[in-house]
């Protein structure tokens, strides 16, 4: 008994291939090569993330890149390759089932957030900015990505950015800036920080509203303990930081902020965060 023959149908193949990248191929016939293909596809992944490029906002945009350009090949490739073919007979894997399965596992995986894939796989991890309080470094709307494994074995350093879990409320997760470290005493006087008793120079902060008698003005003199460190927002006027609830436990630290990959003004996308 001879096995029934089928036209492939070069657009289906193409949109197979969109689908899940190496479907295409599956549905072609040609089921090695279709996993061949969906394994290079998932290679720059594996590869940047060992390498450690997507740190820097030039190894992100490389990857989308070669992302897209090997999604697009895979595409094409299959659409010419059932040209080539037309007629093929089924194998037990060309079927409906089949590849409805991989479509929707393909269409599931959209639904998985953008960090729980992406700090396995590639070492970062995106968050988004919510609030004006560290502005002007930082503006509502922007999406910037941290490092997880930045402090694994160190702790943050004065003038890092960091994510940290809110101590007064866990479920909530801030950026702000490290002003002192193990060890050292933080002092404001009338909107001037002392650090060590001396003035700390900060081009980055903003600071509008009129000097008050209250601990957003006038805090401390406060010498940080062990495990922990002060952080303070940019926005000096508005920020709800250390002044307010102390020093802040470094076991609530999630990573270093990094670099703004998407904004609201497009100029600032790409910019190193300092």
């Amino acid at each position: 008994m001879t096995a029934e023959k089928k036209t492939r149908n070069p657009f289906l193949a193409a949109l197979l291939s969109l689908l899940f990248s190496g479907l295409g191929q599956v549905y072609n016939g040609k089921a090695g090569l279709g996993i061949v293909f969906f394994l290079i596809s998932a290679a720059p992944l594996l590869l940047w993330g060992v390498l450690g490029w997507p740190r820097h906002f030039i190894g992100l945009v490389a990857l989308f890149i070669v992302a897209i350009v090997l999604w697009l090949f895979i595409a094409i490739h299959a659409f010419f390759q059932a040209r080539r073919i037309k007629e093929t007979e089924l194998k037990k894997y060309q079927t409906t089932a089949v590849y409805a399965f991989f479509i929707v596992l393909s269409l599931a995986s959209m639904f998985v957030p953008a960090r729980t894939w992406m700090r396995p796989l590639l070492g970062v991890s995106p968050y988004k900015i919510v609030t004006a309080s560290m502005r002007p470094t930082l503006q509502e709307g922007d999406r910037l990505m941290m490092d997880p494994k930045a402090y694994d074995g160190q702790a943050p350093q004065r003038g890092d950015l960091i994510v940290f879990e809110y101590p007064q409320d866990p479920k909530l997760q801030f950026v702000m800036r490290v002003i002192a470290i193990e060890g050292d005493t933080v002092e404001i006087k009338n909107k001037q920080v002392l650090l060590n008793g001396e003035p700390l120079q900060e081009s980055y902060k903003i600071q509008e509203a009129a000097p008050t008698d209250d601990t957003r003005d006038s805090f401390g003199p406060l010498k940080i303990p062990a495990g922990h460190c002060f952080v303070l927002g940019d926005n000096r006027d508005i920020s709800n930081d250390s002044r307010f609830w102390g020093a802040l436990p470094l076991a609530n630290v999630k990573g270093q902020a990094l670099y703004i990959y998407w904004a609201k003004d497009k100029k600032r996308i790409g910019l190193t965060l300092k």
